[in-house]
């Protein structure tokens, strides 16, 4: 494809969680490509009005925990609107573990509903990500875990998710549950024998008329060669809709740098700990094993632990009375320096979990509900605890619960400010309340990062906002 340079955008896309959508933004940010991240999508004038010097938008969404009833009038407007700015790529960034299924936070209707609006030639999907422990082999997905790789049906948190375990590695028959849209294979053998192989297997298939076309993945070098193809495919005046997990970022970046679109990186500098950070709140609507350890971590490390009595959220008689406990008592804290984490679960054994379903099954909710209501009180909280501690840096762990939690803040974007060694990086927000406009906050799924993860983003040292934001919403119309 020749870059049509009157359209300064070069990728568009939409998270299916919060978590995923800031880690996309950082594998464009980390090469040099101004990105911005909206709540909601903008118009095409507010973009050129308020952020000219963007040249990636992404849309942060909750799609991955909505029933599958429920996409349709979610996904389709919020697609139409940024099928107007007019990327030549749209990236549906999906979760690197493919958690899905028929009725919640079904990919395969996701695909249909983009295939109606932008009308493709095919939809590539590229899930791994080689970077993260993420690999597709012959159709199969594995997913690392500490030095250990399991296949993703196998795996000890996805395989029992409490929402959608993964009980089918093959992508391609976990998809076929959920659209009867054919998927075609480009394997490993393919990708072996290098780039123009991949890019004559790719064009067998569409001669064949296959609609989604899934690539196995296991190194940078293949994930880079895979998307060197899928831009090759790109037409100036449309948008090819795409599916995958954050590095598509990575591979693209390459692809630009090497027709000279990109001519630079920046920071790549490695993460400074000054040791001088103020304290910070962390809120987790997570039950996973690897947010429950970094809960016990920040314990045992000066942190005042709040534990949430969950089910008390869901009775009026006891909501508001739970509710000034915690704020209370985190308040208390942050105001004499002390970092706080707020958790609803400490790992998938807490006795909380357990209690919680059975009240909301005997008040006849459904688990929908339950992460709704979690969220919703849970960010209640955070805002209420922001605005009377003043304090400045927030981490949101859980993918899920993150989305409905940012709901409650009225932001309007993120930008990301600093990387963090793990795709969960800093980022600020925007907004139009001066008291949560310049926030810095970290989206964190509940299976990313070291048992100190909490600490590295206390200590990681963050520019002036000011000084690096690349837009304003002064005026938040559009």
């Amino acid at each position: 494809m020749t870059r049509d340079k009157r359209n300064p955008y070069l990728l568009s896309f939409y998270g299916d969680d919060f978590t995923g959508t800031t880690s996309a933004a950082e594998a464009l940010s980390i090469n040099g490509i101004p990105t911005i991240i909206f709540v909601k999508p903008p118009t095409a004038q507010f973009l050129r009005d308020h952020f000219p010097k963007v040249h990636a938008i992404g849309v942060a969404g909750i799609s991955r925990s909505l029933p599958t009833e429920d996409l349709e009038k979610i996904l389709k407007p919020t697609f139409q609107r940024m099928k107007t700015y007019g990327a030549p790529l749209f990236l549906y960034k999906i979760c690197s573990t493919f958690d899905s299924s028929p009725e919640i936070g079904n990919i395969g209707k996701a695909i249909e509903i983009g295939l109606n609006v932008f009308s493709s030639k095919f939809i590539p999907i590229l899930a791994a990500a080689p970077r993260f422990g993420r690999f597709t082999l012959f159709g199969n997905h594995f997913v690392a875990l500490g030095k250990e790789i399991f296949r993703l049906d196998r795996h000890p948190s996805m395989s029992v998710h409490p929402v959608t375990p993964m009980q089918e590695s093959d992508l391609r028959r976990h998809l076929a549950k959920q659209t009867q849209l054919d998927c075609s294979l480009i394997p490993i053998l393919t990708l072996i024998k290098g780039r123009e192989e991949v890019r004559n297997q790719v064009q067998d298939r569409l001669e064949k008329n296959a609609s989604l076309i899934l690539f196995d993945t296991l190194s940078k070098a293949q994930l880079n060669s895979v998307c060197s193809v899928i831009w090759n495919y790109t037409e100036d005046g449309k948008t090819l809709f795409c599916v995958g997990s954050q590095e598509w970022g990575y591979g693209l970046a390459e692809e630009w740098r090497r027709l000279g679109i990109l001519r630079f990186k920046f920071d790549t500098k490695p993460i400074g700990h000054s040791g001088k950070g103020g304290p910070i709140l962390v809120v987790s609507g997570s039950c996973a094993a690897i947010a429950g350890k970094q809960i016990e971590w920040a314990a045992a490390h000066h942190y005042i632990e709040i534990g949430v009595q969950t089910e008390k959220l869901f009775e009026d008689i006891h909501r508001k009375r739970e509710m000034d406990r915690v704020a209370q008592k985190a308040i208390s804290s942050l105001k004499v320096g002390r970092s706080v984490v707020i958790h609803s679960a400490i790992g998938p054994n807490d006795p909380r979990i357990p209690r919680t379903k059975k009240l909301v099954e005997d008040l006849g909710m459904t688990s929908q509900n339950t992460v709704d209501v979690l969220g919703q009180a849970l960010g209640e909280l955070a805002k209420k605890i922001i605005l009377a501690s003043k304090v400045r840096r927030l981490i949101l762990s859980g993918g899920d619960m993150a989305g409905r939690i940012t709901q409650t803040f009225g932001i309007w974007a993120l930008q990301v400010g600093r990387s963090v060694g793990v795709p969960a990086p800093l980022c600020y927000v925007y907004s139009t309340d001066p008291e949560m406009n310049g926030l810095q906050v970290a989206y964190k799924g509940g299976q990313v990062g070291g048992d100190n993860y909490f600490d590295i983003v206390r200590r990681k040292e963050m520019p002036n906002f000011n000084e690096v934001a690349i837009g304003h919403i002064q005026n938040k119309k559009g």
